[in-house]
């Protein structure tokens, strides 16, 4: 599957990651940061409303980007649960969720931390109550009231409740994996129907289902490359069609990310899309796509977002294209000084739990 077998890293998936991040960049370029330089009304002017249809298909990249998101994490999670099963006859709870704390919090709240200061300076408009929800991983629950500039830690949010709840179900849950996850799915579905913010969780649970069933992943594995292309495009282009297609297709849309991402996970090796997932370039963007993701929000900020103003403009007049693009530097900032430390210091405390729980001979399984 395209693993390196020196760092332990899946090309693919690191693929995958690039992609995704680079794909919330793009629709929040042009959905916020740059809306009023895309040519609608000049493409409208070409006929079949080309403008407004192209326009809601870049704005929604970023929503389709974080999906994938989704769906690698609950496959990640759960293969590597499983494989820390097989090893030790048993999973530690307890190094999971240090690795977990030591991965996602550190970097998570020091961006956190630099917008409270940035709002306490007066250069943006936050509020109190937005980053103590954020803070407390409820954001996606929150709608508006997380403030632009904190508005995108509602992914993170659904990943931290996911990693609270999964592990300890797979852990000690008295029924079979594989039947608890189909009912979780199953619920997901139904509940979301209800509650939308249930939606981002099928996804993740879309991840987990195919990291339980071997005969899923050869499934997936089959699929042909033109029927990859082919979900690939309805994913992108389904923001645009007209309102009766959404509702027909909307449904499937967890299916289709999976026949693309697992598709070329577990297909064959050849073709356009697995070469361009194994770019050396993107496979860089996809180790640093968490802190691509963190700090990307301070730099494509719109001028008002959720009906009241973000105070972007005062960070606008200091730079407008080198503000556009300072998330950059400071994402790899944020990876290097931060991420890659505290993450090895968390693998080095989980090493030492599973070692006094397991005894000698011990083998750390890197999350």
């Amino acid at each position: 599957m395209g693993r390196d077998q020196s760092t332990g890293r899946n090309a693919v998936i690191d693929g995958w990651r690039g992609i995704s991040v680079l794909m919330v960049i793009v629709g929040h370029l042009f959905a916020y940061r740059a809306k009023g330089i895309y040519p609608i009304d000049a493409l409208n002017g070409l006929g079949l409303s080309l403008g407004s249809r192209s326009f809601a298909v870049i704005s929604s990249l970023g929503t389709l980007g974080v999906c994938f998101f989704f769906m690698i994490s609950g496959y990640l999670i759960t293969t590597l649960l499983v494989a820390e099963e097989a090893k030790r006859d048993r999973v530690s709870l307890k190094a999971f969720y240090v690795r977990r704390v030591f991965r996602i919090m550190p970097a998570f709240y020091v961006y956190v931390l630099a917008v409270y200061l940035l709002g306490r300076a007066g250069l943006v408009q936050v509020g109190d109550e937005a980053v103590l929800r954020s803070s407390l991983y409820v954001c996606n629950f929150s709608g508006f009231s997380c403030s632009w500039w904190l508005a995108h830690t509602w992914s993170l949010a659904v990943e931290e409740q996911f990693y609270l709840v999964w592990p300890m179900i797979f852990a000690f849950a008295a029924w079979p994996r594989r039947s608890i996850a189909i009912v979780l799915l199953t619920g997901l579905f139904v509940g979301s129907l209800f509650l939308a913010p249930l939606g981002s969780f099928i996804y993740i649970m879309v991840g987990v289902v195919v990291a339980l069933f071997v005969g899923l992943r050869e499934h997936l594995a089959a699929i042909a490359p033109k029927w990859i292309w082919l979900c690939l495009a309805v994913l992108i282009v389904l923001p645009a069609a007209p309102q009766i297609v959404v509702k027909l297709l909307g449904p499937a849309q967890p299916v289709l990310a999976a026949a693309v991402m697992f598709g070329t996970l577990f297909g064959q090796p050849g073709g356009v899309l697995p070469a361009v997932l194994r770019n050396a370039w993107l496979n860089k963007m996809g180790l640093v796509s968490y802190s691509l993701y963190l700090w990307q929000q301070l730099s494509l900020a719109p001028i008002a977002w959720g009906g009241t103003v973000t105070g972007a403009e005062a960070l606008y007049d200091s730079g407008n294209f080198a503000w556009a693009v300072a998330f950059i530097p400071i994402a790899i900032a944020s990876y290097v000084l931060i991420e890659k430390p505290i993450i090895a210091l968390g693998h080095g405390l989980s090493r030492r739990i599973t070692e006094r729980e397991a005894g000698p001979g011990a083998v750390e399984l890197r999350t």
